[in-house]
């Protein structure tokens, strides 16, 4: 049985946006970390944040689809951890051009790292959910409301 770690979701903005805050660095220090290295291949992270520890200097961005998906394998050396990172975008329903929904997806982790990463991953995104919607948990009652199908009444 495959071992991951899944977390999902939605801010209030669009794809573009939202893409954006995995891959340009100055987006990513926004919510994630200061200490952040993106370039074409390299994705590169170092975290001293409460109690979470991460070097990946060693991962590398596998694929990536506009709009749509990233995938990183994931490497810490120091941890002996070899995995793979997948986020997927996309919008919360085919009329809210103003939210988007993202699903994270940790795959291959080691037993003993699945709490670790399953509170970094749920602290990180939550992060990044107040970056764009302060309070507001964007719920499926509120996906005909009109600031986020970008109709007026």
């Amino acid at each position: 049985m495959e071992k991951f770690v899944h977390r999902s979701i939605r801010l209030y903005c669009n794809l573009l946006e939202a893409y954006r805050m995995f891959t340009i660095e100055e987006k990513l220090k926004l919510w994630l970390s200061e200490n952040i290295l993106i370039d074409k291949e390299n994705f590169e992270i170092e975290i001293n944040h409460n109690s979470f520890k991460i070097n990946t200097s060693d991962s590398i961005i596998t694929k990536k689809e506009y709009e749509r998906k990233i995938i990183i394998n994931w490497i810490e050396k120091e941890k002996n951890i070899n995995s793979e990172v997948e986020i997927n975008f996309m919008t919360c329903s085919a009329r809210a051009v103003n939210c988007v929904e993202i699903h994270l997806i940790h795959r291959n982790l080691d037993k003993k790292y699945m709490n670790f990463y399953n509170v970094f991953w749920k602290e990180s995104l939550e992060s990044l959910r107040y970056y764009f919607n302060k309070d507001w948990v964007i719920q499926d009652g509120d996906l005909t409301l009109t600031k986020l199908t970008g109709r007026s009444l």
